[in-house]
């Protein structure tokens, strides 16, 4: 899908970007190409990913569900509950 320079300028005024009136072409071109890609990518009517394999787990293995290992993991818990430090200069 060709675009041309005026997309491009009132594309990059939406974005709030500046773009140099000498890169606008090349811009256009590249935006025309992208274009073009995502429509082939839409039209591919090809087949979908295979299912993955089922799972099993290890009889052996104690069974942990992923809350447990992450409390298990943090570096301060109290009560059963991660604490989460404060982050240096967030308001």
């Amino acid at each position: 899908m060709p675009v041309d320079t005026d997309t491009v300028r009132e594309m990059a005024t939406l974005a709030r970007l500046s773009i140099a009136d000498d890169r606008l072409e090349d811009m256009a071109t590249d935006m025309g190409a992208i274009l073009d890609f995502m429509g082939a990518i839409s039209a591919w009517e090809g087949a979908p990913a295979p299912a993955a394999p089922a799972t099993r787990r290890r009889a052996d293995e104690e069974q942990k569900s992923e809350g447990r290992i992450l409390v298990e993991a943090a570096s301060q818990v109290d009560a059963g509950e991660v604490i989460v430090p404060p982050i240096k200069g967030a308001s």
